[in-house]
């Protein structure tokens, strides 16, 4: 079924078979009623094929008919998810038009030939959906789209009088999801907005940046939905700088740690810590028991602490090209040291030493190496073994090759009877709740205990620098005329279905979803009985409302003949409007309607003459 389309405009002052007499006005025949839209509700719980919990919002968005499953991680969106899809696309337009961003379309399907120039063919992995056409040749379903923007831009733009640039989309993404779950927080095709801007020095792309943050601010505020800003890691888009939007929510795959004071937030992998003096019992207890680490922990190169606190080990591989450029590569065997109630962080260890690729054992060393023998020894010491003391110097360590345990010396190789283990000091370890804020102990120079909360991340900021623009050659004429330089970019993301889905996950209850206002499919349902003289008031009530919100589409009439009220009432509690208008059969008693908040659970029982001022009322308290 589809929305009637026709238009007529009428003129009305009429007195309806109840009595009561409607002021004159123009109004319109068509309405947005539920018996002409496709919504297709359910109040039994939807079931996964592979028998696994539904995350709230899959469960949700299904039952309330706002989406339905094409395949594993792909789904088609119904008329009233498309209407919440455009309202936050529409909040995203007038944001970034504030700050002179232009919007433009690129294509889905790229070749590879920028992506092989910027080294991201080889590197993005097995996430992304890779293809050839018939003559042969590369293509992939963009995951993403610097090169391309970049190529763009490169073609079009020779010198700094042409610069800044702003430009954004939205439109399709698609990742090759090993594991697709969640719905549409974790899908193979997902709608996302990505922007990306162009600048001349990197001063003002600095400048830029910060004004995309406080844009990406507004954005959050105005969805009206809790969210955290988070320090982040920049990952295999790259560049120098990066945060993270998140929506707070229980079901959420990322770790904040944040300050109540300051209001230092940070995601797990890139949060810094105050490590407390005094260890856990966790890490007090702890004993080394295999080969390998019993023999490191001998080595006595782990600062003395007040509290003897034994180290955990984690390995993991080093690869780097050889100096002169042959074909032989160097091996490193990487070894982690933390306190035992700490986890390894990989992201701080690439960091610090290059891509280190991490194993579960030293049995599973083997796997990582191949058919390459060890070259090299590396001992990373992290701060959680010397909490409180400053970090000593790098140093190495000569070993006998025919001292090193059976667990080792079959890993390494035959060139030198000699070995030398460098080790370094360092933070290599996740933050966990209780761990001091940085901030704090600069500015307060107190510690003050982080906490963690779930979020789910919806929008991702990245000062990319020149990372694309040189391979690229995204270059201008500079303001001299004669050197050319490269571009300052940065890229800025937020996925639009992640973010419908978040925003249920974190406003909805036992009843069903409760959209804020200005996302909502509709932000007004009027119910009504099947009563004849209830239904005519109902169409009354519709222009009404409508002309008090000021409000051309926002207002829908649940004109159903085949349900009772109750059953109405019930579908309009899970589709999640944020306002009820009921007329039922004790409006023909009292001349009552009732009207309720979806978010509150306020009910008013208002005169007919008092609902237009009702509304005036709350659009005025909405505009301040």
């Amino acid at each position: 079924m589809f929305m009637q389309t026709g238009l007529t405009l009428r003129a009305l002052s009429t007195t309806t078979s109840t009595g009561l007499r409607t002021s004159a006005r123009y109004t319109s025949t068509f309405r947005h009623r539920v018996s002409k839209t496709l919504v297709p509700t359910s109040k039994q719980k939807f079931v996964h094929v592979a028998g696994q919990e539904m995350v709230p919002s899959q469960q949700l968005l299904l039952r309330s008919g706002m989406m339905r499953q094409s395949s594993s991680g792909i789904y088609s969106i119904l008329p009233y998810g498309q209407r919440i899809l455009n309202k936050i696309e529409a909040i995203i337009d007038d944001e970034l038009e504030n700050i002179g961003c232009q919007k433009l379309s690129l294509p889905n399907l790229l070749t590879s030939d920028n992506w092989k120039k910027t080294g991201r063919w080889e590197t993005a992995g097995q996430e992304i959906f890779k293809l050839k056409d018939r003559r042969g040749s590369d293509f992939l379903l963009a995951p993403t789209h610097e090169e391309e923007v970049t190529s763009l831009i490169a073609k079009e733009v020779q010198s700094y009088r042409q610069l800044p640039i702003r430009v954004y989309q939205v439109g399709r993404k698609f990742r090759d999801e090993m594991r697709a779950r969640s719905g549409l927080l974790r899908g193979k095709e997902f709608v996302m907005k990505d922007l990306y801007t162009f600048d001349v020095t990197e001063q003002e792309a600095y400048k830029t940046y910060d004004e995309v943050v406080l844009a990406y601010r507004r954005i959050m505020k105005r969805l009206g939905v809790p969210y955290a800003v988070a320090e982040a890691d920049t990952g295999n888009i790259g560049g120098s700088h990066s945060h993270e939007f998140h929506i707070l929510s229980r079901v959420g795959e990322d770790s904040l740690l944040s300050c109540g004071s300051c209001g230092y937030t940070s995601n797990e992998e890139r949060a810094i810590g105050i490590i407390p003096s005094t260890p856990s019992k966790t890490a007090t207890k702890f004993r080394n028991s295999e080969e390998v680490p019993k023999w490191i922990e001998s080595l006595d190169v782990v600062p003395r602490s007040a509290i003897r606190v034994n180290p955990k080990f984690q390995f993991g591989i080093l690869k780097t090209p050889a100096a002169d450029g042959s074909k032989d590569e160097r091996c490193a065997l990487v070894a982690v040291a933390t306190s035992g109630d700490r986890d390894v962080n990989e992201i701080k260890v690439s960091k610090a030493l290059g891509n280190v690729g991490l194993a579960g054992s030293i049995q599973d060393i083997k796997t990582l190496l191949g058919e390459s023998k060890v070259t090299d020894l590396m001992l990373c010491v992290d701060q959680s073994l010397y909490p409180g003391q400053e970090p000593p110097r790098p140093k190495d360590v000569s070993l006998e090759r025919s001292s090193l345990p059976e667990g080792l010396s079959s890993l390494v190789g035959h060139s030198n009877k000699k070995k030398s283990l460098r080790v370094v000091y360092g933070d290599y370890h996740n933050c966990k709740p209780g761990d001091g804020c940085p901030h704090c102990q600069k500015t307060k120079e107190a510690i003050v205990p982080m906490e963690v909360s779930r979020a789910i991340e919806v929008g991702h900021t990245f000062m990319l620098g020149t990372k694309y623009s040189v391979p690229l050659n995204a270059m201008f004429v500079a303001e001299n005329g004669q050197e050319e330089e490269p571009m300052q970019m940065g890229c800025y993301g937020l996925g639009i279905t992640r973010l419908m889905a978040s925003i249920v996950e974190a406003s909805h209850d036992h009843k069903g979803i409760v959209w804020p206002e200005s996302v909502a499919p509709y932000r007004v349902v009027i119910v009504t009985s099947e009563d004849e003289g209830c239904v005519e008031v109902a169409e009354n009530v519709y222009d009404v409302v409508q002309k008090a919100l000021n409000a051309k589409s926002d207002v829908i009439l649940d004109d159903r003949t085949e349900t009772t009220l109750g059953f109405k009432m019930k579908d309009a509690e899970l589709i999640g409007y944020p306002w009820m208008v009921v007329v039922g059969k004790g409006f023909l008693r009292t001349g009552n309607i009732e009207v309720q908040h979806r978010k509150t659970g306020e009910k008013w029982s208002l005169e007919w003459p008092k609902i237009e001022g009702f509304f005036q009322e709350r659009r005025l308290l909405d505009q301040e």
